[in-house]
């Protein structure tokens, strides 16, 4: 009897380090926090401490288990917080970044199912002037969310293995609307292609009837109550938004020895509940070069031109950003970026984290420091 109860056991544990074997949990996360001087906030200088200056701050789980005959279980569980305050982000979710659940297969791709991001998020977002720089020197009103405003809740979707250098995929977010399928839903599809130092990508993304009126839908209270300018009620009469389509293009080449240029075009169009629309065209254009293998510079200008439909006005920004980044391991680094944002025509000049500018011009410079686990 003990004789069985020991081999029992032993296969047991035998079978438990076969499994541990098999699957990992990886414990992750991103510490950035930089003090700012802005010339123009809400209409006063100030001096003030930013969480996640750079690169926001979160802690994930990255979790994976091998199923064998090339098949994998994969899961994601990702939160953001304020490190100046410790409370959490993203409408205080507890996993407001990223939460999802799926399987992979190396012949076939990946499905998971969840909390997730668009394909403009996966594509784009390396080749982005905030990104290239570190700053906040994002696309008007992030409408074209590469500054990550809003994921998409009930989504599934679909990442393809990459064949000849080309990958796909596709995003469906659910409205969970009983009878009304169409409130509060959305899908994104995209393809890449690299081909040596060049990467090569587009992407389309749409959203119908978009934010809190279902509660339930794909995107909702992250989507209607964007920190800063937005577009996503009408000029006139201030109703939402009865559908949003962004469309995009972009690339990277690597000219070797740490020189990188990067250059992107997005479009984003708003048709409004009150038959007003809006359009906005952006284009990005940047540059990064490491001088040494500790030492990062990065340069880059955003022109955005914008036009209303339903009212005379149409508004153009000029963003522009440049930033120094020094790695003094390989897990942290200390940084200074300076944006500068100029409007012509209606709207203001705002920068990521800050209020509206009373003129139309705002200018911010940032020193900071970043540590990732």
């Amino acid at each position: 009897m003990n004789k069985r109860k020991f081999g029992i056991g032993a296969a047991l544990m035998t079978l438990s380090t076969l499994a541990a074997a098999q699957s990992s949990v990886t414990l992750y996360g991103v510490i950035s926090e930089g003090i700012a001087w802005v010339n123009n906030d809400g209409g006063n200088r100030n001096i003030k401490l930013l969480s996640g200056v750079n690169q926001n701050n979160r802690m994930g789980f990255r979790i994976t288990e091998d199923l064998g005959a090339g098949n994998h279980a994969l899961a994601v569980l990702e939160n953001g917080f304020d490190i100046t305050s410790g409370k959490l982000q993203q409408g205080g979710r507890l996993f407001g970044r990223q939460a999802f659940v799926g399987l992979a297969n190396d012949q076939f791709g990946t499905v998971t199912f969840g909390r997730q991001y668009d394909m403009f998020w996966d594509y784009f977002l390396p080749w982005t002037t905030a990104t290239t720089t570190g700053s906040e020197a994002a696309h008007p009103g992030d409408a074209d969310n590469l500054f990550g405003t809003w994921r998409y809740s009930n989504s599934v979707k679909y990442k393809s293995p990459t064949i000849g250098g080309f990958n796909a995929e596709a995003l469906y977010a659910f409205s969970n609307a009983s009878g009304d399928f169409a409130n509060n839903r959305a899908f994104s599809v995209g393809a890449g292609y690299t081909h040596g130092p060049l990467k090569l990508a587009a992407a389309y993304v749409e959203l119908d009837r978009p934010g809190i009126a279902n509660t339930a839908g794909a995107v909702t209270d992250d989507y209607q109550a964007a920190p800063f300018l937005t577009f996503q009620t009408s000029p006139v009469n201030k109703v939402g938004v009865l559908k949003q389509r962004n469309a995009g293009v972009g690339g990277q080449y690597d000219f070797g020895h740490g020189l990188r240029l990067n250059a992107l075009y997005d479009t984003v169009r708003y048709s409004y509940l009150d038959g007003t629309a809006f359009r906005l065209d952006n284009y990005d254009i940047s540059v990064s070069y490491y001088v040494t293998p500790a030492l990062l510079l990065g340069a880059g200008y955003v022109y955005s031109g914008g036009q209303y439909h339903g009212i005379d006005a149409n508004p153009h920004w000029h963003t522009a950003a440049i930033n120094v980044d020094y790695f003094l391991s390989k897990r942290t680094d200390v940084f200074a970026f300076a944006d500068f944002q100029r409007v012509s025509g209606p709207g203001s000049a705002v920068l990521y984290l800050n209020s509206p500018s009373s003129s139309n011009m705002q200018s911010m410079v940032v020193l900071g420091m970043r540590h990732t686990f």
